[in-house]
């Protein structure tokens, strides 16, 4: 154990520079994930006049819009600097948090949540898994878990921020601390960063960061998306981004369903952060030592235990355990998923390919939130709801346990390709 802790410490130091960057761009993302947007769901509605149902609605068509531009934008990963394209990106963030200081208007939200979306849970949440996964390959699990340590550390702060900074400047000024965090840290920080990109240190490095996939060889987003393979994968990497999306939008709503205090409800989250931590440190360690195909049957399960937690639970005292058992599929997720697509299909055209299935994940965030919201609005309750997201949940594992030997063999994939 010790072991593992001084070489975890010194991967980390040998490091410093690029998981440092990765771990400032999940951060910094923050900002533009439906865990912070979530905790201005009351406020805006009250202010706009806003069911359920609309604002879900609203969330839905602007996040389906940025994942529509992700796909393209996503690309660009592969062929610009990553510092410039990280510039580009908070520029235009900090534009979209400050113009939510000043929205007149619901409709203008349709406008705001869509560069909300882009910006942060889009290209922030893809070029941090992206370039990490491109930087490393056979220590690619460790460093997507020590990068991912942005996740849940912004799921544990500032959902908390944003309630305290509400209650005491208003929900329009807590948005321009947003900006100001934006452009007075996170980019001053990255420029310096990502200054130099990591350089090989010799001929297993260098190999190491050109990566190969399924065959031996570099898949073009193309081939990837006429394989088998792709789609059984994305098949099931859409339903934790759905169902965290879903619990994270609607605090308000299960807190009085369930008459918990809203403010204990965001207290929790950092139950999350902390087993999300843990979980994504055991899955790179998983990840190095076997694969990341190796855990899709199993990684997602305690999120169907969680959902099945909260149908059920009426006590204040099931959030703990609901929060654990969803941040252990939390934690696991944004490590095998930022690896995954690299096993699978190599490293060269890993922006483009990433960038389709992050897109993916972002429409399954999408219309989480708004079926959601239209259901209830219809009379059905969340716990019901609940159900139905563990079955599913169920199913998607059983399919991949199903399936694990065709993941592993490329070989009939190969042959269909055109």
């Amino acid at each position: 154990m010790f072991r593992d802790i001084a070489t975890l410490v010194a991967f980390i130091s040998d490091n410093a520079r690029w998981l440092a960057a990765g771990f400032l761009l999940a951060l910094g993302s923050s900002f533009g994930q439906t865990y912070f947007i979530a905790i201005f769901a009351e406020p805006i509605r009250a202010e706009f006049g806003l069911s359920h149902g609309q604002w879900g609605i609203i969330y839905m068509v602007g996040t389906l819009a940025s994942a529509a531009c992700l796909i393209q934008l996503g690309r660009r990963v592969d062929d610009m600097a990553p510092r410039r394209l990280a510039m580009m990106v908070i520029a235009a963030f900090t534009l979209v948090c400050l113009g939510m200081t000043a929205t007149p208007n619901w409709w203008i939200l349709l406008f705001l949540v869509f560069g909300l979306r882009l910006c942060g849970q889009g290209m922030l949440s893809h070029l941090s898994q992206t370039l990490t996964a491109r930087w490393f390959s056979a220590t690619r699990g460790r460093a997507l878990a020590v990068a991912g340590f942005g996740y849940p550390l912004g799921e544990a702060l500032t959902p908390l921020l944003a309630v305290g900074l509400i209650a005491a400047i208003g929900w329009r000024a807590t948005w321009g601390v947003a900006a100001i965090c934006l452009l007075a840290v996170l980019a001053p920080a990255l420029w310096f960063l990502l200054k130099r990109p990591r350089q090989p240190r010799g001929a297993a490095e260098a190999a190491s960061l050109n990566s190969a996939g399924l065959g031996g060889r570099h898949w073009t987003r193309g081939e990837a998306v006429r394989s088998t393979p792709f789609w059984l994968i994305a098949a099931g990497i859409i339903s934790p981004s759905c169902i965290i999306t879903v619990v994270f939008f609607l605090p308000a709503h299960i807190a009085e369903t369930k008459d918990w205090p809203l403010v204990d409800w965001a207290a929790t989250y950092s139950i999350y952060a902390l087993v999300s931590v843990g979980a994504s440190l055991l899955a790179g360690w998983a990840i190095d030592r076997f694969s990341a195909r190796s855990l899709l049957a199993v990684y997602q399960l305690p999120m169907a235990a969680a959902l099945t937690v909260l149908a059920f639970g009426r006590d204040v005292s099931t959030m703990p355990l609901f929060m654990s058992l969803l941040g252990l599929t939390g934690g696991a997720a944004s490590a095998i998923h930022a690896s995954l697509m690299a096993e699978l299909f190599g490293s060269r055209h890993l922006g483009a390919i990433k960038a389709l299935a992050h897109a993916l994940m972002v429409f399954a965030s999408a219309a989480g939130p708004g079926a959601v919201g239209l259901l209830l609005d219809g009379g059905v309750a969340f716990e019901t709801q609940c159900l139905w997201m563990a079955g599913y949940v169920g199913l998607i594992s059983l399919l991949y346990a199903a399936t694990a030997a065709r993941l592993r063999d490329p070989a009939p994939e190969t042959q269909k390709l055109t």
